[in-house]
């Protein structure tokens, strides 16, 4: 941690002096040492014991800080305790320590000042053990500067630091729209911020690919609930081998006692992907308020109750062009970093604002011409175009019925801005309840936008989806 990073505690030595003031007062009386994390970690511990008031976890961190005080000046931490914990009046210590009144007081200014600073040493040496306890948990940030999603960074973090609900809120978009990326990104920020003391991050994520356009599969089986639960059991839990000694239901019940004495965020990424979601739901209800849980998914959560729901929309032009700058200079390319604005845009014509494709396109420009890329994509021509359609959009196709192919086969048709339901019905030549059943389905994928207003929706696709239905989904016909 740098210095710049460092916990100033403006306020910190009054604080201490009127907690030292506090120690024979009232037990449950707000402690003026509330706000640091040693105070919240050592409340939990209390807690978990059974040992309740904010007098004591006070007292406890004061101790604590004597305690250190006294390896380095004695002195101070005896005048300490003498004043405040033993309540010797002014004119005791006067001749404990053969001094004036006013000198005395001075001691016990100068004391409670070394003591205060005692207390930042150990918050700051406490809270960066922590924070780095907390972000080892988390996935390697597969990003360096998140782009463009500063609207939905300030949303997330709103909701997530309000006393009130939503409690479990999801990120919901097409894959590689930014869904874990965002989540990484808010979750890092508020530890670092120390607003979340508990972090747990599971993913369910059986399916990758890298820059270099190929595919990679997990060896490790679907995660299911039981196995939700075992693996934030082993993260968040005291003791990790918990999970050895009690059954299923029983190690529930721990979580659910802990997640709702102790406030948790935490994060279950590409949901979609759990065997059993509908019984994963109902679950992880029973986890939640005070605690959080965000969920990745690339199909939509609509259809089950209490969710907050944060759908991921593609980046702007903009931010697309910025994102393939910022890509090219990571990775030393600087003549795509300095190409102008339209030799960029049929690029993004093709791929729009998606940033793993955008990223994806860029490093491959280490081989390939930016010409030959478009065309491919557009062509859906390579096994790197191959596997990344097959990564974005495979296992949503395949889930599919045909009502449902049929009508998005037919979503090229629509203007970028989207169409009506009656002008699908009419291209697909079908009656408008079929056309609203298949469209139900392709939202619930995040495959079509539902856009407009209350009473005047419409129906559009991101520019790679339309890109990626014109040619690749006739070989998977085939």
């Amino acid at each position: 941690m740098t210095s710049s990073e460092e916990p100033q505690f403006p306020t910190l030595a009054d604080d201490v002096r009127a907690a030292l003031k506090q120690w024979h007062g009232d037990a449950n009386a707000q402690s003026p040492l509330g706000y640091l994390y040693l105070f919240r970690k050592i409340a939990r511990e209390r807690q978990e014991r059974n040992f309740i008031g904010e007098r004591g976890v006070t007292n406890q961190l004061l101790c604590d800080a004597l305690t250190r005080l006294s390896f380095t000046n004695d002195t101070d931490a005896e005048f300490l305790q003498f004043r405040f914990l033993d309540l010797w009046s002014i004119q005791r210590l006067t001749n404990q320590y053969n001094v004036a009144e006013s000198t005395a007081y001075t001691m016990q200014t100068h004391a409670i000042e070394r003591l205060a600073e005692t207390l930042r040493m150990m918050e700051i040496e406490a809270s960066a053990a922590h924070k780095e306890l907390l972000r080892a948990r988390l996935e390697p940030a597969s990003y360096t500067n998140l782009v463009g999603m500063s609207d939905f960074v300030a949303q997330l973090e709103v909701k997530l630091t309000s006393a009130d609900a939503p409690w479990l809120i999801a990120l919901e978009g097409l894959g590689g729209i930014g869904k874990t990326s965002l989540a990484d990104f808010v979750t890092r920020r508020l530890i670092q911020q120390g607003t979340v003391d508990e972090v747990g991050w599971v993913t369910a994520r059986q399916t990758w690919i890298n820059l270099g356009g190929l595919l990679r599969k997990s060896a490790k089986p679907a995660l299911t609930a039981k196995g939700l639960v075992e693996r934030l059991a082993a993260q968040l839990l005291p003791d990790p081998n918990t999970a050895l000694r009690l059954s299923l239901d029983e190690l529930l019940a721990t979580l659910q006692r802990r997640l709702r004495t102790i406030p948790h965020l935490i994060v279950v990424d590409n949901l979609e992907t759990v065997v059993d979601v509908e019984s994963l739901l109902p679950t992880l209800q029973t986890l939640v308020n005070p605690s959080r849980v965000i969920m990745t998914s690339r199909e939509s959560l609509r259809i089950a109750p209490n969710i907050y729901h944060l759908k991921l929309n593609e980046l702007s032009r903009q931010d697309a062009l910025t994102l393939i700058r910022q890509e090219a200079l990571l990775s030393n390319l600087p003549l795509l970093a300095e190409c102008a604005d339209e030799t960029l845009l049929p690029l993004i014509d093709a791929v729009g604002g998606n940033p793993l494709a955008l990223r994806l396109v860029a490093g491959q420009t280490h081989v390939h011409s930016l010409e030959s890329i478009v065309q491919d994509l557009i062509k859906a021509r390579s096994e790197t175009v191959e596997n990344l359609y097959t990564f974005i959009y495979r296992r949503a196709w395949d889930g599919l019925d045909a009502m449902t192919k049929k009508v998005f086969l037919a979503m090229p048709l629509a203007q970028p801005g989207g169409e009506s339901l009656e002008f699908l019905a009419g291209v697909c030549q079908l009656e408008s309840g079929d056309v609203r059943r298949a469209l139900n389905n392709l939202v619930l994928f995040n495959l079509v936008d539902a856009r407009g207003g209350i009473n005047d929706r419409r129906y559009a696709i991101h520019s790679l989806t339309r890109t990626f239905l014109q040619e690749q989904v006739a070989r998977w016909r085939q």
